[in-house]
């Protein structure tokens, strides 16, 4: 069904993971956050020097769009967001996204 990860961690990439995926299109902008899918299948946002910030979400598969859908919880300066991540798991890639609070 869906997977779950709780809070938020820091996670090295391995040697050129972040540089890779972002080369190849697997990463994408939103406002001034920069997402990645990681190895694992998770959302995480690059930081800084490439490292990766695995975020918490919840996913469901959606099969009319043949993507997985996750609900992602960004922490803000100001305000936290929650977004609605799409990704073609077969390819690892960020197809949209949505803010939806």
């Amino acid at each position: 069904m869906g997977s779950s990860t709780e809070g938020s961690s820091l996670a090295t990439p391995t040697i050129g993971e972040s540089k890779v995926a972002c080369r190849g299109g697997g990463c994408v902008e939103f406002g001034a956050t920069v997402f990645t899918v990681t190895e694992g299948y998770e959302m995480a946002e690059v930081l800084e020097g490439g490292a990766l910030r695995v975020l918490g979400s919840e996913s469901f598969f959606d099969a009319s769009t043949c993507t997985r859908k996750h609900f992602v919880d960004v922490p803000g300066k100001t305000e936290a967001m929650l977004l609605l991540m799409s990704v073609l798991e077969e390819h690892r890639r960020i197809v949209g996204i949505q803010r939806l609070f």
